[in-house]
C-alpha cells in the first residue's frame, strides 16, 4: 500500500469525512471566529477527521497534533481574490503561495488548491491550470492526497456560483486534471448535486459555503449533500462562527459519522 492510499484511508476511516476549514485568513483576513488560531483549533477537539489550514498556521498550532488521535492536516497551497469586494479588482488574481514540500515539512497529510474559472482574463485561468498540474505531480512524488477546489466565479459577485450547470462544469474540468478528491459547492438541491457527482471522476467533499440562517438549516444541508453522493463535508464559518463551536462540531460529527438525523443532532447542542 502506498503512502497516498494510507492517507486517504485514514481520512475516511470513519466512513464519510468531516473536515474543518480554517484557512480563510489567506483570502479573507482574520474573520470572526478564527482570530486566535490556537484557541479555535483546541475548540475543534477530535470530532473532525481533518483540519484545513496554511503551512504557516500549521506551525503555529502544531502542539495540538502530537496525540495519536489528532485530526489529520490538510494544507492550503494557494490563494485568490474571489471573496474580495467585487469593486476591488478588474480581472482577479490567482497565486500559488506554497510548494507541496513545504506542506510536508509542516506536517500536512494532504494538500488543497483552487481552480478558479470565470475571471475576466483567460491568462489567469491558464496560469492556474499550469500551477495545479505542477502541484499534482509534486504531490504524487510525496504520496500526498491532492485536492482541487473548483470555483465558478463572476466579476460582479464576490463569491462562487452554485448553479448546477456551473458546478457540474468546473467539477468535471477539475476531475480531468487528476486530483484524488474534489471540494465542491453544494448546488442546493439533491437532484442537481447528484448529477455533479455522476459527472465527476474523483470523490467529492462539499464546501460548507456562506453562513446559514440557523444551525438546523446547515445540518440539513449537510445531510442532503451526503445523501446525494458526497463522500464528506468541509465546513468553516457555520461551525466556528456558531454560538457554541464545540457543540456544533459534535453535532456535525453525529450527522456525518453516525448518520443521525439533523433534528436529533441539533438536540445535542441544547443539552
Amino acid at each position: 500500500m502506498s503512502g497516498l492510499d494510507i492517507r486517504l484511508k485514514r481520512l475516511f476511516s470513519r466512513g464519510k469525512a468531516f473536515i474543518v476549514a480554517l484557512d480563510h485568513g489567506l483570502v479573507m483576513g482574520p474573520l470572526k471566529g478564527i482570530e486566535n488560531a490556537i484557541n479555535v483549533v483546541k475548540m475543534m477537539g477530535n470530532y473532525p477527521d481533518a483540519l484545513q489550514m496554511t503551512p504557516a498556521m500549521l506551525r503555529v498550532v502544531e502542539e495540538n497534533f502530537y496525540s495519536r488521535n489528532s485530526p489529520m492536516l490538510i494544507a492550503r497551497l494557494d490563494t485568490a481574490n474571489v471573496w474580495r469586494d467585487a469593486r476591488k479588482y478588474d480581472q482577479g488574481y490567482y497565486s500559488m503561495v506554497y510548494e507541496v514540500k513545504e506542506a510536508v515539512k509542516a506536517g500536512a497529510d494532504a494538500v488543497v488548491t483552487y481552480l478558479v474559472v470565470g475571471y475576466g482574463d483567460d491568462r489567469i485561468e491558464g496560469y492556474n491550470l499550469e500551477q495545479l498540474a505542477k502541484a499534482r505531480r509534486e504531490a504524487a512524488d510525496f504520496g500526498m492526497p491532492f485536492i482541487i477546489e473548483p470555483l465558478f466565479v463572476r466579476k460582479e459577485i464576490a463569491d462562487s456560483i452554485k448553479e448546477t450547470a456551473a458546478v457540474k462544469y468546473v467539477s468535471r474540468l477539475a476531475s480531468e486534471i487528476g486530483p484524488d478528491l474534489l471540494k465542491v459547492d453544494y448546488t442546493g438541491d439533491k437532484a442537481g448535486f447528484s448529477s455533479v457527482v455522476e459527472a465527476s471522476f474523483a470523490p467529492i467533499l462539499i464546501r460548507g459555503g456562506p453562513k446559514t440562517s440557523n444551525d438546523l438549516e446547515f445540518l440539513k444541508m449537510l445531510r442532503d449533500a451526503l445523501d446525494s453522493g458526497a463522500s464528506g463535508i468541509t465546513v468553516g464559518r457555520n461551525l466556528w462562527q456558531s454560538q457554541a463551536p464545540d457543540l456544533m462540531a459534535y453535532a456535525i460529527s453525529k450527522v456525518v459519522h453516525e448518520g443521525i438525523p439533523p433534528e436529533e443532532a441539533i438536540k445535542t447542542m441544547q443539552k
